[in-house]
């Protein structure tokens, strides 16, 4: 017997975090929090209230979008960096699509899933088309998801695939998925722009996915890509939603200059200002010429130890780290307040598995020292930090840092470099500490597998605990919520007593655009496909 997948996602915990997220054309108007930049709780709510239609979508135009860095890899299956998903979702599809808590609708136009739980069957739309003109078909679906598995894709979160026992392909538009064992984290995970559809045939023809061709079948195609400078999308006139997108096009530049980006939404040069530096956001909200939108946080920032090499394979060391950090401290200084501290794991505590207790507090320095004393380091160490040097809030945040492990002996250089030299050390375990962050997800599945299991692609150092992986992988197969909340929260006290990275604190993002750009209905958890719905009324 079939019956109905349930189209609400269950048991992710993010609504309180969306409501707060953002308003746009269409949606409700929702509060969200600026930060009075002292004590990382939501304060100075105000956001353009675009409930009331300026009229109907207009069509054409072309959106000039400026992000700080490009992306160094844009084959979906292969990317990590937020960059290559903000341009990857205009580009890409997948199976479903999620926004704002709810599993929707993408290439798949229905699915069933079996009593048992251990068969999902996908109906595909028969009016999506990739960019090259090909209908989109099953044997297209059965050749992504096994390209992801394929560990010579190495895709960042194959684990998350591993319950996947196969996928077939009965007929052009039939996906039958069977399972190892019931998942609750499966229609999410297909949802996410890791999980894109790709056309074999480009695949296959240009040997991979980041060069000037894509293989996408979403709302843009790619036009022309200058590495380093600019990406150009144009419409895709065979985009299965009527009349979406209502743009001809998205332009992407490039400038890690925080002063020459705002300066270029407030003299017009670019339409949209994806995410300015937290010094300039003050500033931005004040200028009548503009509009802002965000206040909640969707990237998770960290200090990440390589607990491949000593002396950070030692659990002592890295808990002295942890003890010796003020996070509120990283917070005020590196993002302007904006965002709030973690002092516990990956997950901040309005969201689902999150710990609501704190796991450290106030820095304790004394205690720090001791366990540095007990794993034979009681005059600390030397530590280089590697940052990316055109990131300005990591620069911050290490330099924070490196002057609050000096107190308890560590004495930390920063080693500034290139993103793409940051990309080749971190996955070769060329590193003593790394200042990063991971984007928050719809389920905690995907970020705990990919980031703190053993093989996982983010994994960075290979930290292992056997203890965390069984609670992980029980949590995905556990179908009842608060049960598998309680596995996610155990496994986040042990992440947060012996992982591999301390938590500093969850950013708050801003977007800022200019007064005709209409239809903004962004989705904190991230997701960027609601750009097919923006129009310049011009």
């Amino acid at each position: 017997m079939r019956t109905r997948f349930l189209t609400r996602v269950l048991a992710v915990g993010v609504v309180a975090t969306l409501a707060a997220g953002c308003s746009g054309g269409g949606e409700p108007p929702s509060t969200t929090g600026g930060n009075n930049g002292n004590d990382g709780l939501s304060s100075n709510v105000r956001l353009q209230d675009e409930a009331a239609p300026a009229g109907d979508p207009k069509p054409g135009g072309r959106l000039r979008i400026m992000i700080r860095l490009d992306a160094n890899e844009l084959d979906p299956h292969r990317m990590s960096e937020t960059s290559a998903f903000v341009i990857n979702e205009q580009i890409y599809e997948s199976l479903v699509q999620s926004y704002r808590g709810e599993i929707k609708p993408a290439i798949a136009e229905s699915w069933e899933q079996s009593a048992d739980g251990l068969t999902v069957t996908f109906k595909l739309r028969d009016n999506a088309f990739f960019h090259s003109g090909r209908k989109v078909t099953a044997a297209d679906v059965k050749y992504s998801i096994e390209r992801i598995q394929d560990p010579a894709t190495r895709a960042p979160r194959a684990r998350s695939y591993e319950g996947i026992a196969s996928v077939e392909a009965p007929d052009e538009r039939t996906v039958e998925m069977k399972l190892d064992k019931p998942n609750a984290a499966i229609l999410t995970l297909l949802s996410t722009a890791a999980s894109s559809i790709v056309d074999r045939e480009v695949v296959d023809g240009e040997k991979g996915l980041n060069g000037s061709v894509d293989g996408g079948s979403g709302p843009f195609k790619l036009a022309s890509r200058v590495t380093g400078q600019g990406i150009k999308l144009d419409k895709h006139t065979q985009y299965w939603e009527p009349g979406v997108p209502y743009l001809d096009g998205m332009d992407f530049t490039f400038n890690p200059d925080d002063n020459a980006r705002a300066a270029a939404v407030r003299s017009g040069t670019v339409d949209f200002l994806w995410r300015p530096a937290p010094e300039f956001i003050d500033a931005l909200k004040r200028d009548e010429a503009l509009k802002w939108y965000g206040g909640s946080g969707s990237l998770s920032l960290h200090l990440r130890l390589n607990t491949s090499k000593a002396p950070y394979d030692d659990v002592k060391v890295r808990q002295a780290i942890y003890l010796a950090l003020d996070r509120q401290e990283i917070l005020n200084v590196a993002n302007s307040g904006f965002g709030t501290p973690l002092n516990a794991g990956y997950l901040p505590p309005d969201r689902f598995g999150a710990l609501t207790e704190p796991v450290y507090d106030k820095p304790d320095i004394e205690k720090a020292k001791s366990l540095l004393a007990e794993a034979g380091y009681p005059d600390g160490f030397e530590a280089k930090l590697m940052v990316i040097a055109t990131s300005a809030f990591q620069v911050r945040s290490a330099e924070v840092e490196q002057q609050q492990l000096a107190k308890i002996g560590i004495k930390v250089t920063i080693e500034s470099v290139e993103s793409t030299i940051a990309d080749t050390k971190t996955k070769s375990a060329d590193f003593d500490m790394y200042q990063s962050g991971f984007g928050l997800t719809y389920d905690p599945d995907e970020r705990f597998t990919a980031s703190f299991l053993a093989g996982g692609g983010l994994n960075y150092g290979n930290w292992t605990d056997a203890e965390y992986e069984a609670l992980v992988v029980q949590a995905r197969s556990e179908l009842d919520a608060d049960k598998r909340a309680a596995l996610y929260q155990q496994a986040e006290k042990i992440l947060a007593e012996r992982g591999p990275v301390a938590m500093t604190f969850l950013n708050a993002d801003f977007d800022v655009v200019q007064k005709n750009v209409m239809g903004y209905q962004g989705d904190p958890t991230p997701t960027y496909r609601f750009y097919r719905n923006i129009w310049l009324d011009r």
